[in-house]
């Protein structure tokens, strides 16, 4: 890394990966290290520290702790990535603010466009896309980076799925999205933190997610059958509704993402299935964290 580059959501499972990443010159703050939610406290943190970009990770990603703690998740999704990002526009810094896939719920037949209007399904998304607009609405210098289904931390849906240690275990067959390495996008975040340093024209919405889309089913039985191959013991897996799972927040059925933008900007798509078909993705991961 050629810059210095401060990260919010300093415990989250994305800001991890991307010190892990950077090295030296990434910092990460906690949330008891940072209250992103008091504007001063931000202004002063980005006056001690001066960092050259800051991306925004932080967020209260449950997606039911958005109707059970509404005026917190608020704070957090929708009003402080505005406050982050004026604090970025008065000291000129770039700002990378990490958005989700849940701002969009509508039915459809491709992968989402960034360029496609918002229609998320519950609370959670409707606050990510409130912040999203209070980000744009400050300055010029800033990127949205929509993400999905991260995985490769031990932290993951397939890697809970492996250490539950079931027989058998229920798996969507009709919600599709873009699984997403989170070593890659560490990657690709602080590569573009340097380009955007740089004062390189980067796109103010950006899909940084994997591909090709694909139901939970299916992902979850690749990484199955890549685990079988290498001797490992895996679950059988059961294909259900998404409506079996019950209540609780409403889920999108399609919420894949189109990343040719980001696959032109960096030269090459983000291929779930590379990492997907390696073993350790999983199994050395759930042993580490």
């Amino acid at each position: 890394m050629r810059v210095k580059v401060l990260i919010t959501g300093g415990n989250g499972r994305l800001a991890r990966a991307l010190a892990r990443t950077g090295g030296s010159n990434v910092r990460t703050l906690s949330s008891a290290e940072l209250d992103i939610t008091n504007a001063a406290s931000i202004r002063s943190t980005l006056d001690r520290l001066r960092p050259d970009v800051v991306i925004n990770a932080a967020a209260l990603s449950s997606v039911e702790a958005s109707d059970t703690a509404p005026e917190r998740a608020r704070s957090v999704n929708a009003t402080a990535p505005g406050y982050i990002a004026q604090a970025c526009a008065r000291l000129g810094t770039p700002l990378i603010h990490i958005s989700t896939d849940y701002v969009f719920g509508a039915e459809t037949l491709r992968p989402w466009r960034e360029s496609d209007p918002v229609s998320p399904l519950n609370s959670y998304g409707r606050l990510k896309a409130e912040g999203e607009r209070n980000v744009l609405a400050v300055g010029s210098r800033v990127c949205i980076a929509r993400v999905a289904w991260l995985f490769g931390d031990g932290k993951d849906f397939i890697a809970n799925l492996l250490r539950a240690d079931a027989d058998t275990v229920k798996v969507a067959h009709d919600q599709t999205g873009s699984p997403t390495p989170i070593r890659q996008l560490a990657k690709r975040l602080l590569a573009l933190s340097e380009r955007m340093n740089a004062g390189e024209a980067i796109p103010q919405m950006l899909h940084l997610a994997g591909s090709p889309p694909v139901s939970r089913a299916d992902w979850a039985a690749s990484a199955f059958e890549s685990l079988r191959r290498a001797g490992r013991k895996t679950p059988k897996l059961l294909r259900v509704p998404m409506a079996e799972f019950g209540g609780g927040a409403p889920r999108p059925h399609y919420s894949a993402l189109d990343c040719s933008l980001a696959a032109e900007l960096f030269g090459e798509e983000l291929d779930w299935r590379i990492s997907t078909a390696q073993p350790e993705t999983f199994t050395e991961q759930i042993m580490s964290a």
